[in-house]
């Protein structure tokens, strides 16, 4: 396990170029103009759900019939696994409508778009559709957010349009480390302000609560909770850290286990029960 590499651009440079991690990461001479998933994807992923729903549907009943005969007892742990099975369905489903009704196409004056909107609980389970004319977007915008501590920090690169009548229209997100090939954010932003006759603009990189975003909240300023190259090179060397003492757990816990049966094996008496007494004869 190596530490996640995050690197950051100064908050609020304008015109920035987008970085060449990503670039580097699309392929070259890449002249698609319409991007969508293909129908592998999303027949993998109705295979999946069909398969898991009669199991989702089948486990309100059991709780039902449990609680109807009044066998409480095992009755809660049914619970916990029904609310795990249901955010599981929810997001095979989530990803099942992006597969289906994602799409952006690149014409030759304008710029169509469908793709999950808004913000909340499901925000991937709203959809609406853009028709933006090129001569309607002002900027063209990437920034990084980055979420968590030192534990497990997650670096994510969102791309939008910002247009005169309907302000900011969300592209998506992407990991740079393992960038989608079907909606590859960045390329297509670059290829969107190229048609727009614009830079990308780089906003740089923020530190986002995963609760905030969870729930729909609009974060701070841009600039005002900015990171800078500091601070995300302290949040690798924490995080190396927390990697390496979890691997010297794991070996530790791992040699336990082994000199415990090693152990075991040069004992054997200790793990045999104790032979039944024979009935007395009278």
């Amino acid at each position: 396990m190596t530490p996640l590499p995050l690197t950051a651009a100064q908050p609020g440079s304008a015109a920035a170029p987008v970085p060449a991690s990503i670039t580097a990461s699309t392929p070259k001479g890449d002249d698609r103009s319409v991007y969508s998933s293909g129908r592998g994807r999303a027949t993998i992923f109705s295979f999946v759900f069909l398969l898991l729903l009669p199991f989702f549907v089948s486990l309100p009943v059991m709780i039902s019939m449990r609680i109807a005969s009044g066998h409480y007892d095992s009755t809660p742990g049914l619970a916990m696994l029904a609310l795990g099975f249901a955010a599981i369905m929810l997001l095979v489903l989530a990803e099942l409508l992006f597969s289906i009704r994602a799409r952006i196409a690149l014409g030759e004056t304008a710029v169509k778009l469908t793709l999950p909107s808004g913000r909340g609980l499901v925000p991937m389970l709203r959809y609406h559709s853009h028709e933006i004319p090129y001569s309607e977007i002002v900027a063209v915008e990437t920034r990084r957010e980055i979420y968590g501590g030192a534990l497990a920090p997650v670096m994510l690169r969102g791309a939008r349009i910002v247009t005169k009548k309907d302000g900011n229209v969300q592209l998506g997100y992407l990991n740079e480390a393992n960038v989608d090939p079907a909606f590859p954010y960045a390329e297509i932003a670059s290829k969107i302000a190229k048609r727009a006759g614009i830079e990308v603009n780089d906003r740089g990189a923020v530190h986002r609560k995963v609760t905030n975003k969870f729930m729909g909240l609009q974060g701070l300023v841009d600039g005002a909770n900015g990171i800078d190259e500091a601070t995300i090179a302290d949040l690798n060397r924490r995080h190396a850290h927390v990697v390496y003492a979890l691997i010297a757990c794991l070996v530790l816990l791992v040699g336990a286990g082994i000199v415990a049966d090693l152990l075991a094996d040069q004992d054997p008496v200790a793990y045999q029960s104790a032979p039944a007494s024979s009935p007395k004869k009278k």
